[in-house]
C-alpha cells in the first residue's frame, strides 16, 4: 500500500486525525476534505502565500496513549494542490526518525531532529493558544489555569480596570467555550465596560469561533459602530474580525458595508484584515467589486499583494478572475489591474 500521503501514513500507522488549519483563523478541516486534499483530488481551501499552514493531531485509540500534533506547512502548487513530492519527503524524515510507531517514546536527539524538519514550523504564540484552547474544549478535557481568572473578569465582579494579569491563553479558553458557563452573556454584559487592550485580546480569540450566537454578534456589530464614531478605528477593525465566523454572517456583511462608507477605507489595515479574516463575504459578487474598487482607489500599492492572495483562494478564484474582465469599472481598478498584469510580465 501507498504511503505517500499524510492520511495514507496515519491510517497504516493506525492512528486517528483531526485537522486544523492555522493560517487565517484556527478552524478544523474535516478529515474527508483533508483527505481530497492529501490525494490531490481538491485545492487546499485556505491557502496563504502558496502554503497550507495545519496543526494535525493524531492518537491511537487502541493503545490508549496521549495525543501528538504536527504543525506543518505543506507546499502548494499553482492549482493549490498540496504537493505530494512534499508529503513523502515529510513521511521519509519522520519514519527515518522515529520508524513507523508515531506514538512511541523518543529522545531529545530525535525530537530535535524532527523540529528541525522543512515542513515543520512554530505557530505564534496567540495561534498556539488559540489552537490549544479550541482542541481542549473539542475533546472535552480541563481549560488552562488562565480560565477561572478572565472568567471571572467577564462576569464584573472586579474592576473593569484590573486586566493586567490575565493571560491570552485565559481569553482564547473563553472564546472556545461559549457555550459553557453563561459565557456569552457575560461578554454581552461586559462588551460596554472592557477597556482597549481586553477587548482587542478578545477580538482576536473570538475570529476563530462560529459559535458566536446572533445577540453576541449583534453587540459586537453595534461596538464597532461604536468605536468607529470615537475614532477608535483599530478597535473597529479588530471587532469585524470578531465576528468574521459568526453563524450570524448577514451582520458581519452589514458591518462591513457600514466599514465601506467610513474613512476605514483609508487604511492598509482594514483591507487586510478583509482578505484573511472575511474572505467568505467576497463571495458576494457586488461587495468583492467594491472591495476592488475601493482598495484600487485608496491602497493601490496593496493591490498586487492582496488581488494573488484572494484568487489563491478555492471559492473565489473564478469570482476574482472574473472582476479582470469587467467593462464597467473605475480608472483607478484598471489603473490597478494593469499595473498588476505588468507585473506579472516583469516576473515571467
Amino acid at each position: 500500500m501507498s504511503m505517500n500521503t499524510l492520511t495514507n501514513f496515519l491510517e497504516q500507522a493506525q492512528c486517528q486525525y483531526r485537522v486544523y488549519d492555522l493560517g487565517r483563523i484556527v478552524q478544523k478541516v474535516s478529515n474527508s476534505e483533508f483527505q481530497k486534499v492529501a490525494n490531490n483530488e481538491q485545492a487546499y481551501p485556505y491557502p496563504i502565500q502558496q502554503h497550507a499552514f495545519i496543526a494535525l493531531t493524531f492518537w491511537q485509540v487502541a493503545a490508549q496513549k496521549e495525543h501528538y500534533v504536527w504543525f506543518l506547512k505543506m507546499p502548494l502548487d499553482e492549482q493549490g494542490l498540496m504537493k505530494i513530492t512534499a508529503q513523502t519527503s515529510f513521511i521519509r524524515m519522520v519514519v527515518e526518525a522515529m520508524g513507523e510507531d508515531l506514538t512511541a517514546k523518543i529522545s531529545d536527539k530525535l525530537q530535535e531532529r524532527l523540529a528541525s524538519n522543512p515542513f515543520v514550523y512554530k505557530p505564534s504564540a496567540e495561534k498556539l493558544a488559540i489552537f490549544n484552547a479550541n482542541i481542549n474544549s473539542a475533546f472535552i478535557r480541563p481549560a488552562s489555569s488562565f480560565y477561572p481568572a478572565v472568567q471571572n473578569y467577564f462576569s464584573g465582579e472586579e474592576d473593569w480596570q484590573q486586566w493586567q494579569t490575565l493571560g491570552f491563553q485565559g481569553f482564547a479558553d473563553l472564546g472556545a467555550r461559549l457555550n459553557y458557563d453563561n459565557n456569552q452573556q457575560k461578554i454581552i454584559n461586559a462588551l460596554d465596560h472592557l477597556p482597549e487592550q481586553p477587548l482587542q485580546t478578545l477580538s482576536l480569540c473570538l475570529e476563530n469561533q462560529n459559535d458566536i450566537n446572533t445577540e453576541l454578534a449583534e453587540k459586537i456589530t453595534q461596538q464597532a459602530t461604536k468605536r468607529l464614531q470615537l475614532g477608535q478605528g483599530t478597535t473597529a477593525i479588530l471587532l469585524l474580525r470578531a465576528i468574521a465566523s459568526a453563524n450570524a454572517q448577514g451582520m458581519t456583511k452589514q458591518l462591513l458595508n457600514e466599514q465601506f462608507s467610513s474613512t476605514l477605507i483609508h487604511e492598509a489595515d482594514w483591507y487586510i484584515t478583509i482578505a484573511g479574516r472575511c474572505w467568505t463575504q467576497l463571495e458576494d459578487e457586488t461587495l468583492l467589486n467594491r472591495y476592488f474598487e475601493a482598495l484600487a482607489t485608496h491602497q493601490q500599492a496593496l493591490f498586487p499583494q492582496l488581488f494573488a492572495d484572494l484568487v489563491a483562494i478555492p471559492a473565489l478564484r473564478d469570482k476574482v478572475l472574473k472582476q479582470l474582465r469587467l467593462t464597467a469599472r473605475s480608472p483607478a481598478l484598471s489603473q490597478a489591474i494593469g499595473l498588476l498584469f505588468s507585473g506579472l510580465k516583469e516576473n515571467t
